[in-house]
């Protein structure tokens, strides 16, 4: 059985039991790919279920929530970040990047409801030199979000905006997947993953600093006090609202 995962820092949790001798057991492969790409595959059905963006909930509500499991953050998220060379109230560019879902999505929402603007949106790499080339502000996700230098520019962190408008937190990515495919093995090695995760942060926080060359410090802030990975009642409530202003922007039906 073979599932998607995106391939950043804040997925790692969820994901590294399956790489141990004991998730290697489970017969359940884990794939790579950001969030545009996984939920293509989901659609194709490539993989049974995949940690995707949460807007895709509300573009196929035929899709089921593992539940109990989430990508979420309360206040500053830290990946995901809008990088400016105006200030806000005065951007009328902003380049997406062509990776992302939600955030793409969510940046709508704010300019929409938020920062009272109507800028043009245009899809661009996730590169900010580039981006900045082609519009006033350029959004970026995830690892690169996180660890793009701002210096000159002015940069908004998404969660904490959603916080500062709404008081709730943001669930940025669920496993979702079609209800024949998210068998009880399934959804009981996800579980397992995810507490395993929790459990053996520090193995995590480890491997991760390796792989990407990060700051120890940076990351432990960023998984142990930044991430969220259970679903509460905060959360489904937080997630009803930002269905709610997709819906009003015309970005889902």
């Amino acid at each position: 059985m073979t599932i998607g995962s995106v391939p950043y820092l804040n997925a790692s949790p969820l994901v590294a039991w399956f790489r141990t001798q004991v998730g290697r057991k489970s017969g359940i492969e884990v794939v790579s790919g950001v969030p545009s790409r996984l939920a293509q595959m989901l659609r194709n059905g490539d993989v049974a279920c995949a940690l995707v963006s949460s807007i895709e909930l509300f573009r196929h509500p035929e899709w089921q929530v593992v539940s109990d499991i989430a990508i979420a953050s309360t206040g500053r998220v830290l990946s995901v970040r809008l990088f400016s060379r105006v200030p806000l109230e005065r951007v009328q560019s902003v380049a997406l990047d062509t990776s992302s879902l939600t955030s793409s999505a969510l940046v709508q929402v704010l300019f929409a409801h938020w920062w009272q603007a109507q800028p043009e949106y245009i899809p661009c790499l996730p590169e900010l030199d580039l981006m900045l080339k082609q519009a006033d502000a350029g959004l970026l996700i995830g690892d690169r979000g996180m660890l793009t230098r701002s210096e000159g520019l002015v940069v908004a962190d998404l969660g904490e905006e959603w916080y500062r408008w709404t008081g709730l937190p943001f669930v940025w990515a669920l496993w979702l997947g079609p209800v024949e495919r998210l068998t009880p093995q399934l959804t009981d090695a996800l579980l397992r993953a995810r507490d395993w995760g929790l459990e053996h942060i520090d193995e995590v926080i480890d491997a991760e600093v390796e792989r990407l060359g990060l700051d120890e410090a940076l990351a432990r802030q960023y998984l142990c006090e930044v991430m969220q990975y259970r679903l509460t009642p905060a959360h489904k409530e937080a997630l009803a609202r930002f269905g709610g202003e997709c819906r009003r922007l015309g970005l889902v039906l």
